[in-house]
This record gives C-alpha cells, structure tokens and sequence, in this order.
C-alpha cells in the first residue's frame, strides 16, 4: 500500500497532467494558455518523480527520483513567471528578466545531475531517503521564491488597477491558486534544511492547477 505523500504525487501528477493538456487542446493558438500549459506539465514532471521517490526502497533509487523530480521543480517558477507576465501584457518590460529566468533555469538543469545540486539522500524523520542539499540549490529556492512573490506582486498590483470585472475575477483565482499551490508545495523544502515539519500540505499543490485553468475556461 502507498504511503499519503506517495498518493499525494500521484494525485498532482494525473491533475496536473490532464488539466495542462485539456487547457492547451482548449487553446492551441493561445500563447498564454500555452505557458499554462507548460507550467502545468512541469508541475505534473516534478509530481511523477516525487511518486516514484516516495516508494523508492534503495537509496541510489531514491536519489534519481529526485533529480528527476527537481528537473520538473527547476522549470516551475520560471513558466509561471513568464505566464503571468504574459497574461498581464507586461512581456516587453520583463523580457530581459524572462530571458535570464530561462538561463537559469537551463543552468541549474545541468547543475541538478551533480552533487553540487542533490548531494545525496539520507533518513529524515520518517522517511528513508530525504534529499540533502547541495551549494547551488540555496540560489536555486531563493530564485524560485523570487520569481514566485513577483509574479504574486504584479499580480495584486494589476488586481488594483484594472477596471475589467474579467480580468479582476482572473486575477483574484489566480492569486488564490498561487497561494493554496505554492505554499503547499513549499512544505517540502523545510525538511531540506533539518526543520521537522513533514510536507502534509501537499496534496494541495494540484489546487493551483485547477483554480487557474477554472479562471481561463470561465472567463
């Protein structure tokens, strides 16, 4: 029987999966729905590798699933990042910005092969193999929470600004999704640094997802 945070990969990879699919067949011609698409995906890479690490029971296993894992983690902040901005018609104010976020990202992908991104995995709590970070992970999650509260800020900030009754209602389950998705999801990083707080929370990261998409088909 699979323990709750296998189940829980498994359940944000099979919404994360259908929803990023459903919402490009939906809008194929539509850029923004395209990055959706794409952030939605690299959520639902990241959760079929965190399935697969959770019911790992041989540590070189264990450490592969999470590379792999983290190559799907690596790419989140960076679609989200680029969907927001793209949503909000800010693309030629933050292009720089969006180009640098996929350097890194492309640069931390390389980097996620190597000790100096996983070092290995070793028993936390009640898990048998948690990740133990390397030196260039700590830039890596502080760019991630970076791009992540930026994206939030634009969005409050255009939430005030605009006058469309649309794109307020949007903006409003966008605002929600990120902060139900993403302060789940960030659970998992505080065993990373021997703080014994188990990730329960997130069986909710698939809650982004859906919220988003919701605001795109209805409005």
């Amino acid at each position: 029987m699979i323990s709750f945070f296998a189940f829980s990969g498994l359940l944000n990879f099979v919404v994360s999966l259908l929803i990023g699919v459903l919402v490009y067949l939906k809008g194929r011609k539509i850029f923004v729905n395209k990055l959706f698409a794409l952030n939605a995906i690299s959520v639902a890479f990241w959760s079929f590798g965190y399935f697969f690490w959770q019911i790992s029971s041989e540590e070189s296993s264990a450490l592969f699933w999470c590379r792999f894992l983290m190559a799907g983690a690596i790419f989140i902040p960076t679609f989200y990042f680029h969907f927001i901005v793209s949503f909000l018609d800010l693309v030629r104010k933050y292009k720089r910005v969006i180009y640098f976020s996929y350097c890194l990202s492309v640069l931390f992908l390389f980097l996620n092969f190597t000790p100096y991104f996983i070092k290995g995995v070793e028993p936390k709590l009640f898990f048998p193999f948690w990740p133990k970070p390397g030196i260039f992970y700590h830039p890596f999650l502080f760019i991630f929470l970076s791009f992540v509260c930026y994206g939030w800020h634009l969005l409050i900030k255009a939430l005030k600004e605009t006058k469309e009754k649309i794109k307020q209602q949007q903006i409003k389950y966008f605002l929600l999704g990120t902060g139900i998705g993403f302060i789940s999801g960030s659970t998992n990083y505080f065993l990373w640094y021997d703080i014994p707080f188990p990730p329960y929370l997130n069986i909710f990261v698939s809650v982004y997802v859906i919220l988003i998409s919701f605001a795109i088909f209805k409005y």
